[in-house]
């Protein structure tokens, strides 16, 4: 990241390569103008988020900080400068001459925390929900790659993150256009190697010689078949396997916790959807359930929700409902 010292200069002025790899870091958030100073319950430091999804919750910690000024939620462009000196840092920002504040502080450091995002689930599409969802869930993955390294992957999420990029998964965006960051499409030899041994080990032999085809011929007609694919019931064991393996992997990490008040709504939220789910489950209907719930640290405005998908096979495709509970 250092070596683009040019670059995250334009973003956070002042800044120098011999800085600690926090602050470069800090000049991305500059770059995108989305930086904003937090203060959490019961902490005295200043935070600020850095990455935030269902998948992780990185923060920036300003060490015994001080702030001249307040942060104003704006909708503009921030520029910001570091001032080095003997006594520490101090981060000068400016929110388009509206608004102009500082943070002194002594050190920079990140508090970043890995969730079970297996089971997350947001329904802001319709059709196919359940492929939706995987693209979501990739797409965390691939942001926590890409922010903050290997490091806080394992080696099966290594590979779910290329499948973020998979054209033909691509096809099932979880987000609407306007909301949508476009990345290049790209097939990783991996990635399809993983998907070809799924197809296999659950016997789908049209899949596994579709992907091969695919993987020498990625045309956007073969894409399009591919998608198509994806949803058709006669390939159901072999989405069901990678939905699986997706809980699997991200059940290595903890659960959100909260207060005791907002657990003892959420088990009644749970009970509704798992009793809605049980009474599904014993008509023969196969489902999943689904969570929604706001960042441990931070709160937001997203309120906690349960969401049963129940499987619905028609002739050839194989679509879902969504009951939602809160």
């Amino acid at each position: 990241m250092t070596d683009n010292i040019e670059q995250y200069k334009n973003c956070l002025d002042g800044l120098t390569k011999d800085m600690p790899e926090e602050f470069f870091k800090l000049a991305q958030v500059f770059e995108l103008s989305v930086f904003e100073p937090i203060h959490m319950e019961g902490k005295k430091d200043i935070y600020a988020a850095y990455l935030m999804n269902d998948a992780v919750e990185s923060y920036f910690v300003f060490e015994q900080s001080v702030m001249t000024g307040s942060y104003k939620e704006l909708e503009c462009e921030q520029t910001a400068s570091i001032v080095h000196d003997d006594n520490g840092y101090m981060l000068i920002v400016n929110q388009s001459g509206e608004n102009r504040f500082t943070i002194r502080f002594t050190n920079l450091h990140m508090q970043t925390t890995c969730f079970d995002y297996g089971c997350m689930g947001h329904f802001w599409v319709k059709g196919y929900e359940y492929l939706r969802q995987l693209e979501y869930q990739f797409a965390d993955i691939r942001d926590k790659y890409r922010y903050l390294g290997k490091d806080f992957c394992t080696e099966q999420e290594l590979i779910f993150m290329q499948l973020a990029d998979f054209p033909p998964i691509k096809k099932f965006r979880s987000v609407p256009e306007q909301y949508y960051v476009p990345y290049p499409d790209s097939v990783y030899p991996e990635a399809v190697r993983y998907l070809i041994e799924t197809a296999e080990n659950v016997g789908d032999k049209k899949m596994s010689v579709k992907l091969e085809h695919y993987q020498r011929k990625p045309t956007a007609f073969q894409c399009n078949v591919l998608a198509r694919m994806f949803h058709k019931k006669a390939h159901s064991r072999f989405v069901d396997k990678i939905i699986a393996d997706m809980r699997a992997i991200s059940a290595g990490y903890p659960q959100r916790t909260f207060k005791e008040q907002e657990k003892q709504h959420y088990k009644k939220v749970h009970q509704k959807a798992e009793n809605a789910m049980n009474s599904f489950l014993q008509k023969g209907q196969a489902c999943l359930l689904y969570r929604e719930e706001p960042f441990m640290y931070a709160k937001d405005s997203i309120t906690y929700k349960e969401h049963v998908l129940v499987f619905k096979n028609g002739l050839v495709n194989r679509k879902c409902e969504i009951y939602t509970f809160e």
